[in-house]
């Protein structure tokens, strides 16, 4: 069985703010094959751009276990930690002017990571070049970053994510700041990376973005609510029985306030209240 790229067990993160304690994760398992394209979404304060930053090495979980394309984050020095970040996750911020340093041109935004990293010179530039052609930046190689459309600024930052050839790309809201047709364009993107085999972990309010994934996952309250497949969710059931399912499931169903739950052979049957 190959492992997971991303393998969470009993994820808990408890952020301190003053003499008050917030759980930002609350015991989260949460599993991702290598060569997904996922989307996680959920209302503020849900736990997902925390997730993201363990993931990244950026925070250190409170308890619980996580690794990362088969290297456990809890079992790592801060130097290994450092190493992670630049080598086997790439980072797009939702603000990408963070991916960016404005004194530098193109060109060499791209080469920073794999400079910091060690990869010796003729070979950044061939990687920096490579990038900036898939992205379609091969003509703004030496400008400046204040001289670029944000659509454009967004896929350098793409290309800095990356630059140090990572196996998971990380992607916090990557669409927030663009219109609808740059965030189209930015989907492609995306999509034909994973096709050529990246693995990658979205963050997003983005409803058109979250259905060009193989899968969507739910959080709620730091904990893994619901994830669907196509047409299919699996979904959380707490401590009372309670089950959470996702608005467009039911919007699409046709029920949108009170509905008629029987048990049958087959399983539960939810309809409409009407219909009953």
């Amino acid at each position: 069985m190959t492992t997971p790229i991303v393998d969470c067990r009993s994820l808990i993160k408890i952020h301190k703010q003053g003499t008050l304690e917030v759980v930002a994760l609350h015991g989260l398992d949460f599993a991702m094959r290598r060569g997904e394209f996922i989307s996680v979404v959920g209302k503020s304060g849900a736990g997902k751009s925390t997730l993201l930053r363990i993931l990244a090495g950026l925070e250190v979980p409170s308890a619980g276990k996580v690794s990362v394309a088969g290297t456990s984050l809890t079992e790592i020095s801060q130097k290994e930690m450092t190493t992670h970040y630049r080598r086997r996750v790439g980072f797009l911020w939702q603000d990408f002017s963070r991916n960016l340093l404005p004194y530098l041109k193109v060109l060499q935004n791209v080469e920073l990571p794999m400079l910091l990293a060690g990869v010796p010179g003729r070979e950044r530039k061939r990687r920096a070049h490579e990038l900036l052609e898939a992205t379609g930046l091969q003509n703004q190689t030496y400008s400046r970053i204040h001289t670029m459309s944000g659509g454009q600024q967004q896929r350098l930052a793409l290309c800095v994510a990356l630059a140090g050839d990572p196996e998971l790309l990380l992607a916090d809201e990557p669409t927030g700041e663009l219109d609808t047709e740059t965030s189209l364009e930015v989907y492609e993107l995306l999509r034909g990376l994973n096709r050529d085999g990246l693995s990658i972990l979205v963050v997003t309010h983005d409803v058109a973005l979250a259905k060009r994934s193989d899968r969507v996952v739910r959080l709620a309250d730091g904990r893994l609510a619901a994830q669907s497949s196509g047409a299919s969710y699996e979904v959380a059931v707490d401590a009372s029985g309670a089950v959470a399912l996702p608005r467009d499931m039911l919007l699409a169903a046709g029920v949108e306030h009170d509905a008629i739950v029987s048990l049958t052979e087959d399983g539960i049957l939810i309809r409409r209240k009407e219909d009953g």
